[in-house]
């Protein structure tokens, strides 16, 4: 959301764009970042939540801190009217692990309250969020949208699809430690759900276990008192 000032020469020198998440942060580092020939953006906010029981994911949740709504923009060009002609580019990001009838169902928000740049505006991009390596994933709707927007305004269009390239590419591999019983089975391992799979906690997950089972599957068994793990 906020990029500090004893970091943006490095980030300026190894990255090609940059996306700003408000006007301020945007008229305090586009001139800087012009110079470097960074093409530089802004996080719009359509005000279109997608995230149903995912409230905790919800860029567009009331009081977000993500993205520039519609209204904060006015006020902002009202005082500043030059700062949008810094812009090469907006940036939305709305889902979380969804398809593309999400994407579809946002685009036309985000046409209806940011669409008047994108005749002064080189490329959207569309963030992440979006779901594409799961099976069912409906490829050819996110193909017809892009092309729509491509086709429509003349613009570059960027995705983020983060969790669908890396999702269940490798394991993460734990020793259980000591386990005993306090009223349940307990096992003390060396990693933990906070340091290594925090979304466990906040949504929560149930992350998949080689060999366990799920709840009921497999016979229950309690450590006896003088149990300890070798």
């Amino acid at each position: 959301p906020a990029f500090k000032e004893s970091e943006i020469g490095e980030l300026t020198d190894i990255c090609e764009h940059l996306v700003f998440n408000s006007f301020s942060q945007l008229e305090k580092y586009a001139d800087f970042c012009k110079e470097k020939g960074v093409s530089i953006g802004i996080r719009v906010n359509p005000e279109c939540s997608t995230q149903g029981d995912h409230a905790i994911y919800d860029p567009c949740a009331p009081g977000s801190r993500l993205g520039t709504t519609r209204a904060a923009w006015d006020a902002a060009v009202s005082q500043h009217p030059s700062l949008p002609q810094l812009l090469d580019g907006l940036h939305f990001h709305t889902m979380c692990e969804q398809g593309a009838d999400t994407l579809e169902r946002t685009l036309p928000h985000v046409e209806e309250k940011f669409g008047f740049m994108f005749d002064r505006i080189k490329w959207l991009n569309f963030g992440g969020g979006h779901h594409i390596t799961k099976p069912g994933y409906d490829v050819e709707k996110l193909v017809k949208n892009v092309k729509r927007i491509r086709e429509t305004y003349g613009l570059e269009v960027y995705l983020e699809p983060g969790e669908a390239v890396a999702l269940n590419a490798g394991w993460l591999v734990t020793t259980v430690l000591d386990t005993f019983a306090n009223g349940c089975n307990i096992a003390i391992t060396d990693a933990s759900a906070a340091c290594h799979m925090p979304d466990v906690l906040e949504m929560p997950y149930r992350p998949e276990i080689a060999g366990a089972g799920k709840p009921g599957e497999k016979p229950s068994f309690m450590f006896p008192k003088d149990y300890n793990a070798a």
